[in-house]
């Protein structure tokens, strides 16, 4: 996936092109040579520190910290360069899979202004912000078929139409909240999959296992989707093809390169499976066979027309960059991986039933404890339990036996295009709010499979999947005596009568489950050995599945 991800942000940075620049005290335009449209614009490795080093991608807030380097970023998407910094210069990301820094929003405050003080070689300067918004100049209503997104002058997030319908203003502390609510259900489904995907092309493709019959149906690609949908709040990042024009575009993908970039580090000897082509594209037909070699169109890798493949971009390296976590420079080999695996412990472990056993107590946002909430009876009888994270924990003693616990995951199968446009499956312990504008914030909710997808204009029949870990969950449902351990024999019964899901579309209103085409919902459990050594991950057995709700 590392080339659709990687080569698509290189896509999104061409496109950022913001307005009312930096005044430099001359004409940039005039002195910036264009592209004739004829040429082939080559996609290259960039070069070396002046060290010799290979340059470090850093993340947003790390790069906000270094003057020098903020100013080349916010000025070069202005078209200005300063030549001796832009040699290890490497564009940032966002890491939306770690809380944010005490004080600070989950969603950085460098995309929330939209007019900035800039620094430059003219001194300060209030300048529009390039990473707020991207005006487009002029926009093409034709292009833009979506109403009233083809009305607007730039890219918006969670647009405040109530406002105003010609030009809403963007919502970013929505966006901020929205994707920290989704946090924990993120930090879960990566571990699942740093812990027990070892197969790229299951690791990597939403459509995969579903072509496969395989059991095991997440994905990065799954979880990539999550920023795009609740990151655009229907302004322009929710639309496949409008996406790359939010600024926010290539710091996610960025970021979902870094990732790619971590599974490789533990899964080194993995790569593409040859498969067939689920979709047509403008340059393949669906049913043809893709592999490592297939040609990455329309990037360009040399000036005589070869285009990159897979294989060429298989590591960062081949493009010059590396990330802190990835760079085999300062260790090198089994130590790199022996480091990577403490750190996904150290991340993403506290999700887990395991890591209750090292996880450090959390700052509680709400200091309540699960039993004053006023539960009644067992099974949730008129009761909205809190499921969150910052909901309280048991003793690991109680769902680690013997170095051993159970897994659930709800698993999700759907037609891409079901419905118009995107869409969501919720997963509720006990009854879902009875306002679907409720349900992303209720205490109840276990988790949501959202559907990244166009409307039904191509008739594709392509099936996706994903997946809503339940396990944590149901960890306070140990807490609160609801439930005495993680095993089958109680769990089991427990979800047919408590677990319940709603489908969401893509206008904010409930749909029936009935209405989705190729819907199925399921519920797995896995044994899993618990890691122990802070260098290992847990070890998964064969999944298999216990109920089936809907089909």
């Amino acid at each position: 996936m590392r080339d659709l991800f990687l080569l698509g942000s290189l896509l999104g940075a061409f496109l950022l092109v913001a307005g009312q620049p930096y005044n430099y005290g001359i004409d940039i335009e005039s002195l910036t040579r264009r592209e004739d449209e004829s040429s082939r614009i080559v996609i290259g490795r960039l070069p070396l520190s002046p060290n010799g080093t290979l340059p470090v991608r850093l993340e947003i807030r790390q790069m906000k910290a270094d003057p020098y380097r903020w100013d080349l970023f916010i000025l070069a998407l202005k078209r200005q360069a300063y030549q001796q910094a832009a040699t290890d210069f490497r564009i940032p990301y966002w890491d939306w899979a770690m809380g944010a820094p005490d004080g600070e929003d989950h969603f950085p405050k460098v995309f929330w202004d939209p007019i900035i003080s800039q620094r430059g070689p003219r001194g300060v300067q209030n300048i529009r912000n390039p990473l707020y918004a991207y005006p487009f100049h002029p926009k093409d209503e034709d292009a833009f078929i979506w109403a009233p997104l083809n009305s607007w002058d730039e890219t918006k997030r969670a647009p405040d139409t109530s406002v105003s319908l010609i030009s809403p203003p963007s919502n970013n502390d929505q966006v901020s909240a929205a994707l920290l609510s989704k946090l924990p259900e993120i930090q879960q489904r990566l571990f699942i999959l740093f812990s027990n995907y070892k197969d790229f092309n299951t690791f990597g493709n939403k459509a995969w296992a579903a072509s496969q019959n395989l059991s095991s149906w997440d994905s990065i690609e799954s979880i990539h989707d999550i920023i795009h949908i609740y990151g655009g709040l229907k302004g322009h990042m929710t639309y496949v093809p409008l996406s790359a024009f939010d600024p926010l575009f290539f710091l996610h993908h960025t970021m979902t390169d870094r990732l790619v970039a971590m599974w490789q580090v533990l899964n080194p000897s993995s790569w593409m499976t040859p498969a067939s082509a689920g979709e047509t594209s403008f340059t393949t037909l669906k049913g043809d066979i893709q592999d490592s070699k297939t040609a990455l169109t329309p990037f360009f890798a040399s000036k005589d027309g070869t285009y990159w493949d897979s294989d060429m971009s298989r590591s960062t390296e081949a493009f010059g960059y590396t990330y802190t976590d990835t760079d085999p420079s300062p260790i090198g080999g089994q130590d790199l991986r022996d480091q990577l695996v403490k750190k996904i412990n150290s991340w993403y472990g506290g999700s887990s039933a395991a890591g209750l056993r090292t996880k450090k107590q959390r700052a509680r946002r709400h200091p309540h404890k699960l039993s004053d909430l006023g539960m009644v009876g067992r099974h949730l009888a008129g009761w909205k339990p809190n499921v969150r994270i910052d909901a309280e924990d048991p003793p690991a003693s109680s769902v680690v036996k013997d170095g051993q616990y159970t897994e659930w995951i709800a698993n999700v199968l759907v037609n891409a295009e079901a419905l118009d446009g995107n869409f969501g499956i919720h997963f509720f312990l006990g009854a879902a709010p009875a306002q679907s504008k409720e349900w992303n914030w209720a205490a109840n909710l276990v988790g949501t499979v959202g559907i990244f997808a166009m409307d039904r204009t191509t008739g594709s029949q392509l099936k996706i999947s994903g997946t809503v870990p339940l396990t944590s969950a149901l960890v306070k449902m140990v807490a609160v005596g609801e439930i005495a351990h993680l095993g089958v024999e109680v769990v089991e019964p427990f979800l047919r009568q408590t677990l319940q899901f709603r489908v969401l579309g893509s206008d904010g209103e409930e749909v029936e489950p009935n209405a989705v085409a190729g819907l199925y919902v399921g519920i797995s459990s896995s044994e899993v050995k618990a890691s122990e050594k802070e260098t290992e991950l847990p070890e998964w057995g064969t999944m298999v599945t216990r109920i089936e709700m809907w089909s």
